[in-house]
Formats: structure tokens, sequence, C-alpha cells
């Protein structure tokens, strides 16, 4: 049984790479001139959370775990960065 209980808490305290197994995910860059921040695809067997390529650092860290959140129905809406999280799951 996982440790990982998929609170806020742990989203943000977990390492991210705990993160990214627990949730099945894994993170891809991409290049679009810095007007996108990232976004979730779902694949068939894994989450693939899309990271502009111009977000570094502690900041990629906190928009992937804030993606994943978000996905998972925690509440994003005062996380470390600003988030304008839009659409869902299907």
């Amino acid at each position: 049984m996982s440790a990982f209980d998929f609170s806020r808490w742990a989203f943000l305290s977990e390492p991210l790479p705990t993160v990214l197994v627990e949730c099945g995910a894994f993170v891809e860059d991409t290049s679009d001139g810095g007007t996108f921040m990232g976004g979730i695809r779902p694949d068939i067997a894994r989450l693939s959370v899309v990271v502009s390529d111009e977000v570094q650092g502690i900041e990629r860290d906190l928009v992937v775990r804030g993606l994943l959140a978000a996905w998972h129905y925690v509440d994003v809406s005062d996380w470390p960065v600003p988030m304008f999280v839009q659409g869902g799951q299907s």
C-alpha cells in the first residue's frame, strides 16, 4: 500500500519523482513562445504533463505538482505559483 495520500501536502512535500510515479505521469517539455505554462494530456496508460521549456527551476516543479494536484481534485486556488486551471477529467 502506498503512503502517498493525494493530499495537498503530499503533492507539495513528496519528491517529484515519487509524485510522478504515484500519479502514473511523466513530464514533457514544449516550446510555445512563452504563452503556455503547462497542461495535462491523458494518454492511454499514463498522464503526460506538458510544461513550457520557458518555465524552469522551482516554478517548473510547482507547475507540474499543481497540475497533477488539480487533476486529482486538490484545490490549487492558492497554490505557491499562480495557476488558472481550465477543463478537467472527462
